[in-house]
């Protein structure tokens, strides 16, 4: 069985992160004592994680948490929560891995949309900008040019008057 539905009562002596479950429990969840379990409550977004122990004394169809555990996953002494074998680390380590690969591979097929689009722009830009930057220096070297021009023709006029 993946998950039981068990009602929450208070633990006497609270410890916070432990629970006492019926040890019939255990076996029907498929962990042993000390194993972590996930508890949940309907309408909450939050799930616990609790280390289980096994408990004679606890009625058949209730779980014992502490009042810290109960408040943290939203519920109250007497709600009725779900119960799931939490995985091994391996396993949440896995999945976690494989969730984060998929969002890369989509986030850099979104990039690579994005570059493709954006490159004719960036280019026709790169490409005005060129157009003008000739512009600029086309007019500096003819003023350049016009600059020049006169100083030689100064220059030549006095080496002319100078008679060398």
């Amino acid at each position: 069985m993946d998950s039981l539905k068990l009602k929450i009562q208070e633990r006497a002596f609270p410890s916070r992160g432990r629970a006492r479950l019926h040890e019939t429990y255990l076996k029907q969840l498929g962990i042993k004592e000390g194993d972590e379990v996930e508890i949940s409550f309907e309408g909450a977004a939050k799930t616990g994680i609790v280390t289980v122990f096994a408990d004679t004394l606890v009625e058949e169809g209730h779980i014992r948490l502490s009042p810290q555990d109960i408040a943290a996953i939203g519920a109250a002494p007497g709600s009725t929560v779900t119960v799931k074998k939490r995985p091994p680390l391996v396993e949440r380590v896995k999945k976690g891995a494989e969730d984060t690969a998929g969002k890369v591979k989509e986030g850099a097929g979104q990039a690579a949309e994005k570059i493709k689009g954006g490159a004719p722009q960036a280019a026709g830009k790169v490409k005005e900008g060129a157009g003008q930057a000739a512009e600029i220096v086309k007019g500096g070297a003819a003023a350049a040019k016009g600059s020049i021009e006169k100083g030689t023709e100064s220059v030549k006029k006095k080496l002319q008057d100078k008679d060398l």
